[in-house]
């Protein structure tokens, strides 16, 4: 698979390319990133670019050893990866890749765009990926080449939740589909001890807050095991209380991520993730639906254990 040169994917040419040198599986290639953001450096997503490039290879199960993330590909493409076989994919915000690392090996051209962490993607050097910095709002992509927008873990982390999901639909070909999910407002959700620490730490650079989070996030967990668990019911109800008494991530349980240091520093990477973002903005399911009935979506389909959500584009 190979992709065509990458600026014949876009309607206008990129502000600035950096050229950069990288080890893609064992080959060292040198790629063209493309920049189409020209606003000061200072963007509401910056501490992911941070976060990804300190944690790059957390999440990557060919780094890992694991397969949580193609279960996590799984559970996004509502059970069936195959739907992005040999398919055009815009994937809007990458991170380190940890999907991307997936959707090479997929799609026939993958377009990865992140506006903070892109360089740190580890499938930079794929053959069919088109590299980008550029912002969820604003990606001058040709959308009539683009047959699936696969947007994970980003629509949350904007000023506007809604108007970011109805903006994905501008960047697929007509009855092209776009994939994306949400964080899921509960009537709960409000009353969650994150959401009332979060005006304090997401002012925090991310540079200080995780060392922070890395003194911290162990030892609060080992706590939480020790003392606040034993005290509660077992079973679900007694799980989301610990998480309230002790509110940081917690993958202590995940048995799949092999040793403890290694679910240890899941745990502090999503601590990091819940609590350094400029943005965190749920929504409901009925808020979802407006969005997509507002767009003109067909053939909606969601999943409301994961919000993991599938909808055609109108013609």
């Amino acid at each position: 698979m190979q992709a065509q040169s990458p600026g014949t994917w876009f309607t206008k040419p990129a502000a600035a390319t950096r050229r950069q040198t990288v080890d893609f599986r064992g080959q060292m290639r040198t790629v063209d990133i493309l920049d189409f953001i020209t606003t000061p450096t200072d963007h509401y997503a910056s501490s992911f670019g941070t976060q990804w490039t300190k944690y790059r290879h957390v999440q990557i199960d060919r780094f890992n050893g694991t397969k949580a993330t193609y279960r996590h590909l799984t559970y996004f493409t509502l059970g069936n990866p195959d739907i992005l076989r040999k398919k055009v994919i815009l994937e809007i915000g990458s991170g380190a890749g940890r999907f991307t690392d997936y959707l090479v090996d997929l799609g026939s051209t993958v377009i990865s765009v992140d506006p903070s962490a892109i360089y740190a993607n580890v499938a930079l050097g794929a053959p069919n990926l088109v590299a980008a910095r550029a912002d969820l709002f604003d990606v001058p992509v040709q959308r009539d080449k683009i047959d699936i927008v696969f947007c994970r873990g980003v629509t949350q982390h904007t000023a506007d939740t809604r108007r970011a999901i109805k903006r994905l639909f501008d960047y697929v070909r007509p009855g092209g589909t776009v994939l994306f999910d949400v964080y899921h407002l509960k009537w709960f959700t409000p009353f969650c001890l994150k959401y009332w620490i979060r005006p304090f730490t997401r002012t925090i650079p991310p540079e200080r807050f995780i060392p922070f989070a890395e003194k911290w996030v162990p030892r609060l967990l080992r706590f939480k095991q020790k003392f606040v668990k034993p005290l509660l019911p077992a079973g679900r109800l007694g799980t989301n209380i610990a998480n309230q008494i002790v509110p940081v991530a917690d993958f202590t349980e995940a048995i799949e991520l092999g040793s403890w240091d290694r679910r240890l520093e899941w745990s502090v990477l999503d601590t990091v993730d819940m609590y350094t973002p400029r943005y965190d903005r749920p929504l409901t399911w009925n808020g979802v639906m407006r969005a997509l009935h507002e767009v003109g979506a067909r053939d909606i389909d969601g999943d409301y254990s994961t919000f993991c959500f599938r909808a055609t584009a109108p013609h």
